[in-house]
């Protein structure tokens, strides 16, 4: 048997091996791929898994929106914070509880920056720094700062302490009426008010309810003029009383606009005022009794006046006066009272015995000589009643009628006449017309006066009027004259 050779042995044992290589090799490959594909299958999946989180965000406590990455929502804060900085100033804030946490959503359910910081604005406070004028401890006014509010109450006094140049004034104390602080907190930024809106928020009056006791002389007129409301609002508070006939003592309601601050200011005021003169009396031997005459006319003098006046928003309050000066001192007035004893008039004593009256006269008999002294005197005193009013039935210096009047008069001398104006036209003895002397009487129908002369005659002519002189040659009394008299 032939031998193969060496190396024809070793090339089929490659052959063999490589055969039984190729078979093994392909055994094994199929379990390796497979290994591999599931190997980076988990991969991406892991991938996949952490990269489908989202962010569910929160606002101090309240949901706001779902976003994918963590810088979606500082770029929300950004736009945020710049828009507040642009609206409210630098100094406004708002809290930032900020919480995240992973959630699975849709990603129709994610929002942007913009979206975000829309609804971030919805749902926040925006806080600052700011002043609050605080009245009688209620806080009223929230302004920027304390120099604000310090120069709105200073705008707010302004108009109380302008005073007239012209007039001798000096204002002593401004104050409010009410307790007023300034403090600082931080506030809602909405709630804080620009100069301009304070003011015009301080400017608003309130109508306040309040009862008055009605004082001797008040009327509805001067009471609403003081309290600064109309007649028809002073009606319509006091609807079960008649304001046209208000009483002293009696309450009543007012309704006064308030402001929410009341400025008070203490003035000090320089005026001048009239000093009254006094009238002084001298007995004169020169005029009858009962007669008086002016020697001199008064005249008034003239003082300064300082007075501490407190006005509540501009309306006086309170006057108290610290000094008093004389300018000019008053000069008195003299009147002449008269001391001497008045004529007498000389009676008939026939006629006296045939009347039984020592004053009465025939009506009958002729004139008797005129007594120029008594006529002149009556006259004279007549004279002083002038402006007297007339009264009806009247026959005293508080108001005459006519017969009062001329019975009043001739009694000062000791003559009786009748009270009547009819019986008056029949005592005494007759006078015409051209022997009317002063101190006669004028007889008219139903009237009477006593006779001034220049043709003229002085009487209390009816109601309505005062003791005049008037002419006899006045159209109405012209052709009534019916005679002269005299009583004496």
């Amino acid at each position: 048997m032939e031998k193969e050779p060496i190396g024809m042995k070793v090339k089929d044992f490659w052959t063999k091996f490589s055969r039984v290589s190729k078979q093994k090799v392909v055994q094994w490959k199929k379990p390796l791929i497979v290994f591999s594909i599931v190997t980076i299958m988990g991969v991406t999946s892991f991938f996949v898994y952490q990269s489908g989180f989202s962010y569910q965000v929160q606002l101090n406590g309240e949901n706001i929106g779902i976003v994918k990455e963590v810088t979606t929502i500082e770029e929300a804060l950004k736009i945020v914070e710049n828009d507040i900085a642009q609206k409210h100033g630098e100094n406004a804030y708002f809290a930032k509880d900020i919480d995240m946490k992973k959630v699975r959503v849709n990603k129709e359910d994610l929002v942007d920056s913009k979206k975000l910081g829309e609804v971030i604005s919805q749902n926040l406070e925006v806080l600052k720094p700011a002043s609050i004028i605080v009245v009688d401890g209620q806080e009223e006014l929230v302004v920027t700062s304390t120099k604000d509010a310090q120069e709105i109450l200073e705008e707010v006094k302004k108009p109380y302490i302008e005073v007239d140049s012209e007039k001798d004034t000096e204002v002593l104390e401004v104050s409010f009426n009410q307790e007023v602080q300034i403090i600082s907190k931080d506030m809602p930024a909405d709630a804080v008010l620009s100069k301009e809106e304070a003011l015009a928020a301080l400017s608003e009056k309130n109508d306040k309810m309040q009862t008055y006791r009605v004082a001797q002389g008040d009327s509805a007129w001067n009471i609403s003029r003081s309290f600064n409301m109309g007649i028809r609002t002073l009606e319509q508070a006091n609807p079960d009383k008649d304001i046209e006939k208000l009483k002293p003592g009696e309450e009543i309601n007012l309704v006064v606009p308030q402001s929410l601050l009341e400025v008070v200011t203490v003035e000090r005021h320089k005026d001048t005022a009239d000093i009254n003169f006094k009238v002084e009396e001298k007995k004169d031997s020169s005029l009858y009794k009962g007669e008086k005459k002016v020697k001199e006319e008064g005249k008034k003098g003239e003082k300064e006046i300082t007075a501490e006046i407190t006005f509540i928003n501009g309306v006086e309050s309170k006057k108290t006066i610290v000094e008093e000066k004389v300018l000019q001192e008053p000069k008195n007035k003299v009147v002449l009272v008269g001391t001497k004893e008045r004529p007498r008039a000389a009676v008939s004593t026939q006629s006296s015995r045939k009347k039984g009256n020592k004053n009465s006269v025939s009506s009958n008999r002729p004139a008797p000589t005129y007594n120029g002294n008594l006529g002149s005197a009556i006259v004279s005193t007549a004279r002083h009643y002038l402006g007297t009013p007339y009264r009806s039935g009247g026959s005293t210096p508080a108001g005459f009628d006519c017969s009062g009047f001329t019975s009043y008069i001739y009694r000062q001398y000791g003559i009786n006449i009748p009270r009547s104006s009819g019986a008056q036209g029949g005592f005494g003895a007759r006078v015409s017309k051209s022997e009317l002397k002063p101190g006669d009487i004028v007889v008219f129908p139903g009237h009477v006066g006593i006779y001034v002369g220049g043709n003229s005659f002085i009487h209390s002519p009816s109601p309505g009027k005062s003791i005049q002189i008037t002419s006899l040659n006045n159209a109405y009394f012209k052709n009534r004259f019916i005679s002269g008299r005299r009583p004496y």
